[in-house]
């Protein structure tokens, strides 16, 4: 029996996972540790994805929620909720301290000005010129603390013609002004109506990605200002609006109405700037198809068997393939033939072509399209980490989605999912302000916490 050769590749995941392996990551400083972050984010998962992020580095997060919780709290697939707490705020619930605070009353104003002398950052998601109007905005807080990095996340920003609405920062309404929604969903037919096509809409993006997108931005934005503060002492403002953000994950579009004046429309899973690109039938469900380039087209037909038939060997550009009808033509062509394979077979196919086919190395892309159970129990994400069930002291055994990146020196981290409303109340004040369980229990009594 030959020996077993051991790949090349093998021994440098061995080596990688040496040094980023999360499940050391416990083990590991983290980079963020030396911040205090105050999140008062109301009614907005942006704010919460925001801290989240800096919260997973170190920093310690009180999250500010007013007696009673935060509207966040109740959103979840069917109503269901753990204990006070809705499934999707135990995603961005984690590592954060949760007091209660009713910044309605001017104690409880005045509580939350002790707490900004000892925090780095603010996160706050009302609407624009709310918090100046409570005497809690920028120009007064930055007086107590000219080292504050003070972060606004709003659905018009804080100047601008829209900017005085008095609205909160909502995800259906980023994607919609975004421009990006508008040219997601499927083809509708020249000549056809909704009614004959009611499936041909503009169609938002998964799960809240605009309050995601805004969410990480301002993070982004938050860490370049502390980077700025180690060099000049100095705190900033940051003003973020979650549309803007998403719009910037319009890439090509923009610039192609900027140059040409040209609207994007709908085109399904199809796309004007490349091909092969867009799903494709399986006969169990679905591929996710990518060419990118010519010889990645050409690669496909001759895996299909009609390299010659089709004269691939003769196209010398893709240009012509970008076009809507051109896409329609070779789509309708391609569907009958990939609908004679499983997902798999046509996935071991483009690997086997990129070792003995015609253009081999040369191969296109083929995803299988898979569900959230699928990808749940796929054991590349269950080896890396993404999906290790947090055991936390309130909720239980809780599987969220974690390790977004991995490090050598200071990954991030889940420690707890969440805290019941309040939860931390006698901690952080006691520790902040010196408030034991007399004042707790007084400010409690007059609706302040």
């Amino acid at each position: 029996m030959a020996d077993y050769k051991r790949a090349k590749w093998a021994d440098w995941a061995d080596h990688v996972k040496s040094l980023d392996d999360p499940a050391k990551n416990f083990e590991k400083p983290e980079a963020l540790d030396d911040l205090v972050v105050i999140d008062v984010s109301s009614r907005s998962m942006a704010g919460c994805y925001c801290s989240s992020l800096l919260a997973e580095l170190g920093a310690e997060t009180i999250r500010i929620e007013p007696p009673g919780g935060d509207l966040v709290r109740t959103y979840s697939p069917g109503g269901i909720m753990n204990k006070d707490t809705g499934l999707a705020y135990l995603q961005e619930g984690r590592n954060k301290f949760h007091v209660t605070l009713d910044l309605e009353k001017e104690e409880g104003r005045e509580i939350f000005k002790s707490l900004i002398g000892q925090a780095d950052i603010v996160i706050e998601t009302y609407p624009a010129g709310q918090m100046d109007e409570w005497g809690i905005g920028y120009e007064e807080l930055s007086k107590l603390n000219p080292r504050l990095i003070f972060t606004s996340i709003s659905p018009f920003g804080q100047f601008g013609p829209e900017s005085d609405r008095k609205q909160f920062d909502y995800d259906n309404v980023a994607q919609a002004r975004s421009g990006i929604q508008y040219q997601t969903g499927e083809f509708l037919t020249e000549g056809k109506t909704y009614d004959d096509m009611p499936w041909a809409v503009p169609t938002k993006a998964g799960p809240w990605i605009a309050w995601c997108v805004g969410g990480a931005f301002a993070a982004v934005g938050i860490l370049a200002a502390v980077h700025y503060r180690e060099l000049t002492g100095e705190g900033q403002a940051i003003d973020v609006t979650s549309a803007e953000a998403y719009e910037r994950l319009n890439d090509y579009a923009l610039h192609w109405y900027g140059d040409q004046g040209h609207i994007t429309e709908r085109f399904g899973s199809l796309d004007t700037a490349l091909w092969l690109y867009g799903f494709f039938p399986t006969s169990d469900g679905g591929v996710f198809l990518g060419g990118l380039r010519l010889e990645m087209w050409k690669a496909f037909v001759d895996i299909l068997g009609k390299y010659d038939e089709w004269g691939a060997d003769e196209w010398t550009t893709l240009a012509p393939f970008m076009k809507e009808d051109w896409q329609f033509k070779y789509q309708a062509m391609i569907n009958p033939l990939t609908s004679q394979f499983t997902s798999q077979e046509l996935t071991r196919k483009s690997i086997e072509y990129a070792k003995t086919g015609r253009l081999a190395p040369i191969t296109p892309v083929v995803a299988e399209i898979v569900s959230p159970w699928q990808t749940m129990h796929d054991n590349n994400w269950i080896e890396r980490g993404m999906f290790t069930p947090v055991q936390d002291p309130e909720y239980g055994s809780v599987v969220c989605a974690q390790a977004q990146w991995k490090s050598t020196e200071t990954p991030p981290r889940t420690k707890w999912v969440c805290r019941p409303v309040g939860a931390d109340n006698g901690h952080i004040y006691l520790k902040y302000l010196g408030y034991g369980p007399v004042m707790l229990e007084k400010l409690k009594g007059q609706g302040v916490l």
